[in-house]
């Protein structure tokens, strides 16, 4: 008789979470990049936004432990000019919103939960068994609702800024914090920034967590920082592809100088005596290059070189 052995995955397959709101069957489409016109001009701050929606998904992601214990992940979409998911949101039902401001009010930034993201943070945060239905809510949030929901989105918020200043050198403060009722446009949806969408996989409510931050100050702060460090700007996925090109890296023993003749009559078992001593650190080479000194140690059981200090030319 066979026997079957089942596989266990680090990812197991998305749960389909059942909602109270209406489901999501089909994928948007992912509008097409446009270097031809605006976006041409926020360059510099759509490829800094890319890497502020993936950032700020995975650190807001620690800042929910429901996500965490039911193995959810938040997922960045492309990035967008428009505020049309903002604007959806309000026909839905209520929403969340907190603003971010500079002290001189140049910058701003601001998160947004739409009313299945609600619901879910409700849900996980009061303790709820996994795959119950999620939360249905008013046209409004309840004082109670709004306590939990403030307190979490503030944490969020700050998670935003932290990335902010991290990857665009903005340092924001938290600003205006409020519930919208359904019908109730967000303040951000009418401002000119950049925003992502983060939803959570697996979930088919439509729950957005949502990101923008203004286009010119971010524009601005990401040519700066640009500048500043000498990069030039480029494709975000060029830059992780030459980070995985292969080196090769060689340590040197020592070297010595002799003439062709006693190269030419060297036999097995002769000694070639280096100019090291034994207690001499050993030159590091990446590609050819002297980059390191090292001493030769052994690490599990292999000949290997502990890094003590870098080559000075």
């Amino acid at each position: 008789m066979s026997r079957t052995r089942a596989v266990s995955s680090a990812f197991p397959e998305p749960r389909v979470r059942p909602s109270a709101w209406p489901v999501k069957n089909e994928a948007e489409a992912v509008k097409a990049l446009d270097l031809t016109g605006r976006e041409r001009h926020l360059r510099s701050a759509m490829e800094a936004m890319t890497r502020i929606g993936e950032r700020f998904a995975r650190a807001s992601r620690r800042s929910l432990p429901f996500l965490a214990r039911r193995r959810d992940r938040l997922i960045a979409s492309s990035v967008s000019l428009s505020g049309e998911a903002a604007s959806q949101s309000a026909g839905i039902g209520p929403a969340y919103e907190v603003l971010c401001e500079s002290a001189e009010g140049a910058a701003w930034g601001a998160i947004w939960l739409n009313a299945p993201a609600l619901g879910i943070l409700l849900e996980g945060t009061l303790g709820a068994k996994e795959g119950t239905t999620v939360i249905a809510l008013g046209a409004d949030l309840t004082a109670a609702q709004r306590a939990v929901v403030g307190r979490i989105a503030k944490v969020i918020a700050q998670d935003l800024m932290d990335v902010l200043k991290a990857e665009a050198g903005l340092e924001l403060k938290l600003g205006l914090a409020c519930s919208r009722r359904r019908g109730e446009g967000l303040e951000n949806a009418s401002r000119d920034g950049l925003r992502v969408d983060c939803t959570i996989d697996g979930d088919s409510s439509g729950a957005i967590i949502g990101v923008a931050i203004g286009a010119e100050a971010l524009e601005s702060a990401a040519k700066k920082r640009d500048d500043d460090s000498g990069i030039e700007v480029g494709n975000p996925i060029m830059e992780q592809a030459v980070e995985e090109i292969p080196v090769d890296i060689s340590a040197e023993l020592g070297r010595v100088t002799m003439g062709l003749r006693r190269v030419l009559s060297l036999k097995v078992g002769q000694v070639l005596r280096l100019p090291t001593a034994t207690d001499d650190m050993v030159v590091v080479r990446v590609g050819g290059v002297a980059k390191f000194h090292g001493v030769p140690v052994v690490s599990r059981g292999q000949l290997a070189i502990e890094i003590r200090a870098r080559h000075e030319e």
